[in-house]
């Protein structure tokens, strides 16, 4: 009996123990299975949500290229609206250091690896009836779960047009940073896309509407563009009816996500002119209406604060003059025969931005310069925002039969009496205005400085007509080119003869401004400072000009 019982523990036990094995081969295949099963579940209900950018909600069948482990599939939205849940499975698991990504749309991808995605952003863009590039509004994704949240890679420019007949638009950073291009994105801590590197960069973008009618009046339309700092300016070329208008903006920075609007773009202000003109300023800007308005507002109420305000007015305007001279730099980059042109522009940008705050401080200082001109039909010119008291300077430089007047002995060829006078040294200059001074009780005479002259002669228009570059051969009379006039009026300030000023560099040699016929157009801007000559010597193409303040203060 007992025996029985032994053996048939033995069999339970063995009945037991073959069970529980069985068990947990049973609870083992179940745990793979539901883990295939979540895996398939994952692969099978990805979810593509658009958090930003133009593009803001999914349309059924939108194509949506998924990566991940070097497999690459192309998605399919299911579901219109803001949420979508996707067609497809890509096998894996999903980690920070082998995330899944998405890209829309799909074709814009160009590579990827475990960290970044490589994008492109194309530099020619059709706006279509939503109003921009469906391939230039880029977004990306980044996760490690069953949901891809996009966000776009662009940002841009808003365009709104009352005016028919627009047809395309060209947008350029005026400091050549990049707008398009092929880019590598990478995620800040945030989960932001961020670029990380641009090739094939492109630093304008063409803009064409969908067909030859052109825009649509009153509709929006969208530049998409990479986030860029278009501070230091942009331009917009406007295409019309075969015509062009470029409008130029300032003290803006397109940001991911973002489209900014031309604030001050006034339609009836544009000029239109053949496309193939250069891209030149004709002649100085006059004030515009707001200017003068806060001009007016500051001369009625000099306040700190009504100061700041007309100061911020000038310095936009400037900036614009600026923003203008570097997109011709960029077209002489892109299309000068030599060198020395795009060096010549290089120096007039980098100078103009040098002194900024000097030529605004002057550009301030001749604004609220009150003073009428005492007589209108002589020879000297209000010199507005000089320091010394009630400045005028000469019309004109000196010439011979004036210089003559005073030096009796002097000679100078026939024919020549209204040339300027020139091979004066400082000496002899200086002699001649206290020869002036002292033939009149109520004022002095004397060689004007380095910063009175600039405020005399003012900017230099980039297509001013003048005697320099050996257009002559040699000197010419003082009015030979008297329609160009200097902001005081006055006329000769720019080439035919170098000028004298008081001012000196360190090495005691005065400096001389101007240009003569033989200098090159750079030489001759008003703003050039670091010309020298000895003052003891006199030379063939270097004259001077008179300063004239009142006696009473500059004794």
């Amino acid at each position: 009996m007992k025996k029985i019982l032994k053996t048939f523990s033995l069999y339970c036990l063995s009945f037991l123990f073959l069970a529980a094995m069985n068990a947990c081969q049973n609870d083992d295949v179940a745990s793979i299975d539901e883990q295939e099963q979540e895996q398939e579940s994952n692969s099978e209900s990805l979810t593509a949500v658009i958090s930003d950018g133009l593009h803001s909600n999914w349309s059924e069948g939108d194509p949506i290229m998924l990566v991940h482990n070097g497999q690459t599939i192309i998605a399919e939205a299911q579901e219109s609206g803001s949420s979508s849940i996707l067609s497809g499975t890509i096998e894996g698991t999903f980690t920070d250091d082998n995330p899944l990504f998405g890209i829309y749309p799909a074709d814009n991808r160009v590579s990827s690896d475990d960290e970044s995605l490589t994008v492109t952003i194309p530099a020619t863009q059709t706006g279509n009836e939503n109003g921009y590039d469906e391939k230039s509004v880029v977004a990306v994704a980044r996760t490690t779960s069953d949901s891809l949240n996009f966000q776009t890679v662009c940002g841009g420019i808003k365009l709104n047009f009352q005016m028919s007949g627009v047809t395309g638009i060209e947008l350029e950073s005026v400091d050549g940073y990049a707008l398009s291009g092929t880019v590598g994105i990478k995620w800040d801590e945030q989960g932001k896309p961020t670029v990380d590197k641009i090739e094939n960069a492109h630093s304008i973008i063409t803009f064409n509407a969908p067909n030859e009618s052109g825009f649509i009046p009153g509709k929006d339309y969208y530049i998409s563009t990479l986030p860029c700092d278009v501070y230091g300016g942009y331009r917009l070329s406007i295409y019309k009816d075969g015509l062009v208008a470029h409008y130029f903006s300032v003290h803006q920075t397109i940001e991911r996500a973002d489209y900014i609007t031309p604030d001050d773009l006034v339609e009836s202000e544009l000029e239109f002119d053949d496309p193939d003109a250069p891209l030149v300023e004709e002649e100085r800007p006059e004030l515009d209406a707001t200017t003068t308005a806060l001009l007016r507002q500051y001369q009625q109420n000099q306040t700190e604060d009504n100061k700041l305000a007309l100061l911020n007015q000038m310095g936009l305007r400037y900036d614009k003059v600026v923003a203008r001279k570097k997109a011709k730099l960029r077209e002489l980059e892109r299309e000068a025969k030599t060198s020395d042109l795009v060096a010549e522009m290089q120096g007039i940008v980098d100078e103009m931005v040098e002194n900024r705050d000097i030529r605004l401080e002057q550009q301030f200082l001749r604004l609220i310069d009150p003073r009428n001109d005492e007589n209108p039909k002589d020879a000297w010119m209000v010199l507005r925002g000089a320091s010394a008291p009630n400045a005028y300077i000469g019309y004109a430089p000196v010439t011979n039969a004036e210089y003559a007047a005073f030096e009796k002995g002097f000679m100078y060829d026939a024919g020549k009496d209204n040339y300027p006078v020139v091979n004066i040294t400082i000496a002899e200059a200086t002699a001649y205005c206290d020869w002036l001074t002292a033939q009149d009780n109520a004022h002095v005479y004397r060689l004007p400085t380095d910063e009175e002259w600039i405020l005399g002669a003012g900017h230099m228009p980039k297509d001013v007509t003048m005697n320099s570059g050996r257009v002559e051969t040699g000197l010419t009379p003082v009015d030979a080119y008297s329609q160009t006039t200097g902001a005081c009026g006055g006329i000769d300030f720019w080439g035919n003869c170098w000028e004298w000023t008081s001012s000196t560099y360190a090495n005691g040699q005065y400096i001389i401004k101007g240009g003569s016929w033989d200098s090159e157009r750079d030489d001759c801007r008003s703003e050039k400072s670091d010309v020298v000559r000895t003052g003891t010597q006199g030379y063939a193409n270097v004259g001077f000009r008179v300063v004239r303040t009142d006696a009473s203060n500059a004794r």
